[in-house]
């Protein structure tokens, strides 16, 4: 756990700045030889300073250290199907501003991207800090040789150069990848998978897609595609349908259009219920069924149905320690957690923990911000979390 554990020593020094390395050691349970090694490395980085010594009633004074804020910015980004989330952080992690506009509101995906990394790029020249790097999560696969997005038809990419045109709009080094695979980071960082070896993200919002991080590693497969779920097939009856604008058949349904549509359909074919067809949405579909709304608790059976099967076939496949929930619909089955379990229980040897997000909407960004640290300090991302955690998509400018 190096490269996370100094993520980890980073930030105490941040949150009890200044302090010194035996304070670090006592309350994060490392040693103090361990303790020393990363807080030398992160002072040749830069990232923390020396700060005098601690006033002592007898023996040798502690020597202080001291997180250096000034030392520059990284610049974090999540591209969804909906919204564009941008957020400038220091180089301990913390968000210092951030910012949400539509994903199509620049007219395209790409002009939205941009436009949100110049506002963030504007916001740290007014702070007087250079932004140092720069990580982008996109909803789709990223070709590792190429950096070409496809698969990705809710921002309209299908062998989108997103890498080539990112280098073209910006100075500063970068990464794009798939943004599941950072909420992965995220979580191992500072959310529900922190110290945990196995686990998966199951992302279930406007799109759906997972990220398996097994014995430390994440699962990136032959075409960097592992944990693309969305292609999954749960059901006999859609076995042998063809994947239709990009969407698999398990997407198709268990998703926030694919929650919507199903209403629709059975809407359509007479089903009666209380939501007008006007007003169906993915929250109005999940709102209805908490208030035991026919039609809407059937969809929302189908859809707890269809994800019990997922998550049988990934226990199967990889047997991880925990499942964590997020996505827009994923985050919202708190209430229908048990009975979800209770449909995965009888299928396999062993269950593992099933939890919704922690970490709200932020999951993306906030792994994002690891990966941009990690690339800001010329390193892959942390090692004992992620292994061969794709940087596909960095290229290196002079600022």
């Amino acid at each position: 756990m190096l490269e996370v554990n100094e993520f980890l020593v980073l930030d105490y020094v941040r949150d009890h700045d200044p302090t010194s390395q035996t304070d670090v050691a006592r309350a994060l349970g490392l040693s103090a030889a361990s303790v020393s090694r990363m807080v030398a490395r992160l002072r040749a980085d830069g990232l923390v300073a020396d700060a005098g010594t601690q006033p002592s009633g007898g023996g040798r004074p502690r020597a202080l250290v001291s997180f250096r804020k000034d030392a520059g910015a990284v610049v974090a980004v999540d591209l969804g199907g909906t919204r564009c989330h941008a957020a400038l952080a220091d180089l301990a992690g913390t968000i210092l501003v951030e910012e949400v506009r539509p994903t199509h509101s620049g007219g395209d995906a790409f002009r939205t991207l941009v436009g949100g990394i110049d506002a963030m790029r504007m916001e740290a020249r007014q702070r007087g800090v250079p932004v140092v790097a720069l990580a982008v999560g996109v909803p789709g696969i990223l070709d590792p040789e190429s950096g070409r997005a496809r698969d990705a038809p809710y921002v309209g990419w299908d062998d989108f150069p997103v890498v080539e045109r990112l280098a073209r709009a910006v100075d500063v080094p970068f990464v794009v990848d798939n943004d599941v695979n950072l909420a992965a980071l995220a979580h191992a960082w500072r959310g529900d998978g922190r110290r945990v070896d196995n686990f998966v993200t199951l992302s279930v919002g406007t799109g759906t897609g997972a990220a398996i991080v097994s014995g430390g590693h994440l699962l990136q497969g032959h075409h960097n595609g592992a944990g693309e779920v969305g292609y999954l097939v749960v059901r006999r009856e859609l076995l042998g349908r063809p994947i239709s604008g990009g969407l698999g058949t398990f997407e198709s349904r268990a998703s926030g259009p694919g929650l919507e549509a199903r209403a629709r359909e059975l809407i359509a074919a007479g089903a009666r219920s209380s939501l007008a067809p006007d007003e169906i949405t993915p929250e109005a579909v999940l709102n209805a069924a908490a208030d035991r709304d026919p039609l809407a608790r059937s969809v929302l059976d189908e859809l707890l149905d269809d994800l019990a099967m997922a998550i049988i076939a990934l226990i199967a496949t990889v047997d991880p320690e925990l499942v964590i929930l997020d996505g827009g619909v994923g985050r919202s089955l708190g209430p229908s957690l048990e009975s979800l379990v209770a449909r995965v229980a009888p299928s396999v040897p062993s269950v593992p923990r099933i939890a919704i997000s922690s970490l709200d909407r932020d999951a993306t960004v906030i792994g994002a911000v690891a990966a941009a640290l990690e690339l800001a300090r010329r390193r892959t991302a942390p090692a004992s979390v992620l292994g061969a955690f794709s940087l596909s998509g960095v290229a290196s400018h002079a600022g």
